[in-house]
């Protein structure tokens, strides 16, 4: 009873992998010598090839009648689902029908060890293949039984050949036997289709397991592999020293020459060469999408068996290439102008704020006009007769004489009178240091300097506020100083950008080196990325790129390993200390190979690279390729004192040097325009001068 059920449930399997134009398996009408042949050889090789999850079969209306009952009931150990499509003589299989296409899914999904295809249009089965080829529609690494026909071997299914490696053909002879044969593997990569005969077959003999369906992927046996590559550090740079290229993925590359016995070739495409492709989104539709990427490209028209050079992961590369399992993933990041507030020349203002300096300032005028004021009161108070002095500017008062005539200024006995007179003894004796409004500023900015005073002054008001002056002066330069050393014995901070917001708001312009890049952020669901990627600009050119971000003209985004080689690279010129990997990762992308589409070695690449990643390898390679790559650029000691930071002290060396020059060329001014233009100037007689400015002082 239990039998009665399987065979049901293979029956109704069988109805669904058919076609509308197939109602069910044929009846068991005897066939022909060749249709019995061909029946009785697929047997027996579908039980040698012993599969055990499902297989397939599409064939036209001459061999449909082999795959009856007897047939399904003889070819397995056991009772395996099988899928069944009859197509028509005159169908067009580059366009197969949406229900055929819905089977060859379900047959991948299904991951069938075995697919055979008995058509005998070989045109068709080309279409067919080529339609599988483009589409992915099935397991091209599966095995695959198809009619021999020179058609299948034409120069456009060259690289058609090179994918289905798990290919046999079955050739009718003259004497009614068949000729198994299949692709010769690794000879067909170097460009030359040749087909490798297995055995021949006849009715009655067995077919022994080791002939068909071999592995041919485990050993290359030394065949040169043409490699596409791109310099981008650290996974491929070139060097002169060796004169080869060397980085992560070239090591990749050598190791997995190593594992599956191949030469790796590597050459670096034409820049010449138009490399942009518009690449539809599904087979006939119009939606296209830009592609950049000149790797992908030259593998794409098979010039490359591989592609390096820091690939990312991007589903828009899966249309047109095969991509590995990743073996890194990267930091993708902007590199950014970096400020300092290191501005040397400033540094011996920097301790105080502007508020501070302008309070210092007007306590200069302040404190200076209180000591005036209390010297004018107490000239007043004591009596002293000194008072007429302080307010002369204000009020007429008595002088020691009137001033004489004009006329009276050559007469020679007014000069010998001046020339003879001196002063009374004990004259300006009772004259204070703070009597004269300019000595009072002059010493309170003397004493804000820690500049002693020429003697104490003889009133006691005066000495007391100068006491308590002195203190305001010590709190303020002490203060001063305290701030001083901790801005000189710290580096200056640095103004960065470590976040897309400060980006932003920034207003610099965004670039890539890519235009997959830019699509990226346009179709994140952040709303920021979006806008990111709305101001982003896709780079041709590279030329002085460094220099334009250090000019704050733009901000680049790459993998952070790179970003650190431009940064590194640019040291010499003095760019480098001026650039900044921002802080934040926009994303950690995976970083993988390229391969041709659909290529056999896929399964074998993606096995030996994970092999090298758990046993450490790839990480060793990265570390020894970005250890001359420091992260962040070295950190300046603290408490060490530089020509930068002490650049401030010259400065005010050379304000001092200025205003001592300009002093002393505008006392020259005065002597040589005033002094010696007055009518008692003499040269001769220096004194008349000075004794006419003492008699007559206005």
């Amino acid at each position: 009873m239990r039998w009665r059920w399987r065979w049901l449930w293979l029956w109704l399997l069988g109805l669904v992998g058919l076609p509308q134009s197939c109602t069910g398996l044929s009846s068991n009408l005897p066939l022909d010598g060749y249709l019995a042949g061909l029946k009785e050889l697929l047997q027996k090789i579908l039980w040698t090839a012993n599969v055990k999850r499902c297989f397939g079969v599409i064939t036209d209306d001459l061999h449909y009648p082999i795959y009856d009952r007897n047939f399904f009931e003889s070819v397995g150990r056991q009772l395996v689902p099988f899928y069944v499509v009859r197509v028509n003589d005159s169908e067009d299989l580059r366009r197969l029908p949406g229900d055929v296409e819905l089977v060859l899914r379900a047959i991948k999904a299904r991951d069938c060890e075995l697919h055979v295809i008995t058509i005998l249009n070989g045109w068709q089965v080309q279409g067919l293949l080529k339609f599988v080829y483009e589409n992915r529609a099935l397991n091209m690494q599966r095995k695959f039984l198809l009619l021999h026909d020179s058609r299948l071997f034409s120069p456009d299914m060259l690289h058609l050949w090179s994918v289905y490696l798990g290919s046999v053909f079955l050739k009718r002879q003259s004497d009614n036997s068949f000729q198994i044969s299949t692709v010769a593997f690794p000879g067909i990569l170097s460009g030359v289709l040749v087909l490798k005969n297995l055995a021949t077959w006849q009715r009655g003999k067995t077919i022994h397991e080791r002939l068909l369906f071999l592995d041919n992927t485990r050993d290359l046996k030394g065949a040169s592999m043409s490699v596409a590559v791109v310099e981008h550090v650290p996974m491929v740079q070139w060097s002169n020293t060796t004169n080869s290229y060397q980085g992560v993925e070239v090591d990749i590359m050598n190791a997995l020459g190593q594992a599956l016995n191949f030469q790796p070739i590597y050459y670096e495409p034409n820049d010449s060469e138009d490399t942009d492709w518009e690449q539809n989104d599904d087979a006939y539709g119009e939606n296209k999408t830009h592609i950049d990427s000149k790797l992908i490209a030259e593998v794409a028209m098979h010039g490359a068996r591989f592609a390096i050079g820091d690939l990312h992961l991007f589903q828009v590369y899966l249309r047109l290439v095969e991509l590995s399992l990743p073996h890194n993933f990267e930091c993708l990041t902007f590199l950014t102008p970096e400020s300092s507030t290191n501005n040397s020349w400033q540094t011996f203002i920097l301790p105080f704020s502007a508020g501070m300096w302008a309070g210092v300032l007007l306590s200069l005028f302040v404190v200076g006009s209180v000591f005036y004021a209390i010297s004018f009161l107490n000239a007043i108070l004591t009596g002293s007769g000194h008072d007429a002095g302080f307010s002369r500017c204000c009020r007429r008062h008595p002088s020691r004489g009137e001033p004489p005539d004009p006329s009276n200024y050559r007469r020679l006995s007014f000069r010998v009178a001046l020339s003879r007179y001196r002063p009374p003894l004990g004259a300006g004796k009772h004259r204070d240091l703070f009597d004269d409004y300019a000595t009072c500023i002059l010493l309170t900015y003397s004493m804000l300097l820690y500049v002693a005073l020429p003697r104490m002054p003889r009133n006691w008001p005066l000495r007391v506020l100068t006491g308590w002056y002195w203190i305001y002066c010590i709190l303020l330069v002490a203060t001063y100083r305290a701030s001083f050393t901790a801005i000189l014995a710290n580096p200056a901070a640095r103004v960065t950008i470590d976040t897309l917001e400060d980006l932003l708001h920034s207003g610099i312009p965004l670039t890539a080196g890519a235009a997959e890049n830019r699509q990226f952020f346009l179709d994140a669901i952040d709303e920021v990325a979006q806008k990111v990627g709305a101001k982003m600009d896709v780079l041709e050119h590279n030329e002085e790129l460094t220099a334009r971000i250090a000019k704050g003209q733009c901000a680049y985004y790459d993998n952070e390993f790179y970003l650190r080689y431009m940064r590194v690279a640019d040291e010499a010129g003095g760019v480098g200390s001026a650039l900044h990997i921002m802080r934040d990762c926009v994303v950690h992308m995976p970083v993988v190979l390229a391969m041709e589409k659909n290529s056999a070695l896929k399964q074998r690449v993606d096995s030996t690279l994970q092999h090298m990643t758990e046993g450490g390898l790839i990480a060793k390679w990265l570390k020894d390729a970005v250890k001359r790559l420091p992260a962040e650029a070295p950190a300046q000691q603290e408490a060490l004192m530089n020509l930068t930071k002490f650049w401030s002290s010259f400065v005010a060396l050379g304000i001092g040097y200025v205003a001592s020059i300009l002093a002393l060329l505008v006392e020259h001014w005065h002597f040589r325009h005033i002094i010696m233009r007055h009518p008692m100037y003499d040269a001769l007689n220096p004194s008349l001068y000075y004794n006419f400015k003492r008699l007559y002082p206005d």
